[in-house]
């Protein structure tokens, strides 16, 4: 957790270790593995990601799946980052073999016995990046076609001035879930990308021929 920490800015000092200060404790989950089977369980943590992914699960009563949230490095989800209400049908669930710790809200807000000036930036860096990761997300869903959701996910998923071969964060049909498409029109599509010269795809695996950032 430290290293996760560190990349908030919040290095080892004379105020003590962050772990230290918000006394985390931390968990590792294997791919697929339901981390939280209810997300509204977390209302008294909030769950900060150290390495692989985290997706954030809806069931909507006809059994139909959607990913309302990829969580990578540094991302947090739970208790300050999500509604108390609505999210009886959410889960969270490993994307990738994973490690998660938890902070309790409350020692965050509270702060520790030495009252350390750490809380303030963390809070703000957890909750700044969660507001990135869910405008993101509403920009993609808002556009018209599957191939304009599909260049602003990858916008978002993917190095834009990296023309090597880059690794999408989730499968195929987890981004058909997060794009709230049909997969099949979804491939359709990236077969058509793949064809017009904008990218070379192998599954999940994207090399990107053009810059996407201005299409």
């Amino acid at each position: 957790m430290s290293e996760t920490l560190t990349g908030y800015g919040l290095s080892a000092d004379k105020e003590g270790s962050p772990d230290e200060c918000l006394g985390t404790h931390t968990h590792g989950y294997s791919k697929g593995e339901m981390i939280l089977r209810n997300l509204s369980d977390t209302f008294s943590e909030t769950a900060i990601v150290n390495e692989g992914t985290v997706l954030i699960v809806n069931i909507s009563s006809d059994g139909q799946k959607s990913i309302l949230d990829i969580c990578r490095k540094g991302d947090s989800f739970g208790c300050g980052v999500f509604p108390k209400t609505g999210l009886e049908a959410c889960c969270a669930i490993a994307g990738s073999s994973c490690s998660v710790s938890y902070i309790s809200y409350s020692r965050l807000l509270d702060g520790c016995e030495k009252k350390c000036s750490r809380h303030g930036v963390f809070i703000d860096s957890i909750i700044g990046g969660a507001a990135r990761r869910y405008a993101a997300h509403i920009d993609i869903l808002s556009r018209r076609t599957i191939r304009e959701k599909l260049i602003a996910a990858f916008r978002f998923l993917l190095d834009t001035q990296k023309y090597t071969q880059q690794k999408l964060p989730v499968s195929l049909s987890e981004l058909a879930d997060y794009l709230c498409c049909d997969r099949s029109a979804m491939m359709r599509e990236i077969k058509r990308l793949n064809d017009d010269g904008t990218l070379q795809s192998h599954g999940s695996r994207i090399t990107l021929l053009s810059d996407i950032s201005v299409l």
